[in-house]
C-alpha cells in the first residue's frame, strides 16, 4: 500500500525528459496499483504544488489489466476478493476528473468493480512460473498491449 516517493518520482520524470522514451506502468490490478499509476501520471493532492517536476503526462498502463485476468484465464483461485476499502478506494478513483478523461483506465477499474476481485502481479505465475517475463511482458511490449 506504498505511495511513490519523491526521488522516485523525479529521477522517472528526468529520464522521461532526458531519454524521450515511453514510460509504462506495471502494477497489481487492485484499487492501490491503479492510484500509484495515478501518482506517477498526475502527481499527488499533497505534492501538487511540485507536479509540473514530477509527474509525467504519457504514463501509460501496462498491466496488470483486469481485462488481463478474464482473456489470460487466471485462475480464480489466484484472484483476491476486493474488500470494503478496495470497494471504496475504487469508487474515489473513478470520480477523479482525470479518470473520466482516460476512457480505457476507467473501462477496467469498472471492470474490477463488476468483477469483485483484483490480482497481483505475481497471479500470472499461476498460468506458468516464467509467464510475466517470457510471455506476458514480451507479447505486451511488442503488440502494444497497454491503456
Amino acid at each position: 500500500k506504498g505511495v511513490p516517493d519523491v526521488n522516485t518520482r523525479l529521477m522517472v520524470r528526468k529520464l522521461w525528459d532526458t531519454l524521450h522514451i515511453p514510460i509504462l506502468a506495471l502494477v497489481d490490478a487492485d484499487p492501490h496499483g491503479i492510484e500509484i499509476m495515478c501518482i506517477y501520471k498526475y502527481g499527488s493532492v499533497a505534492m501538487s504544488f511540485e507536479a509540473h517536476s514530477l509527474t509525467v503526462p504519457s504514463v501509460m498502463w501496462l498491466g496488470l489489466l483486469p481485462s488481463d485476468l478474464q482473456r489470460l484465464r487466471v485462475p480464480r483461485d489466484s484472484m483476491i476478493p476486493l474488500t470494503k476499502r478496495d470497494e471504496s478506494k475504487l469508487n474515489s478513483l473513478l470520480k477523479r476528473p482525470y479518470v473520466t478523461s482516460q476512457p480505457d483506465w476507467q473501462k477496467e477499474m469498472e471492470l474490477m468493480q463488476q468483477n469483485k476481485v483484483k490480482a497481483e502481479i505475481q497471479s500470472l505465475a499461476s498460468i506458468a512460473p516464467d509467464f510475466l517475463t517470457n510471455i506476458y511482458l514480451p507479447n505486451k511490449l511488442r503488440y502494444g498491449g497497454w491503456v
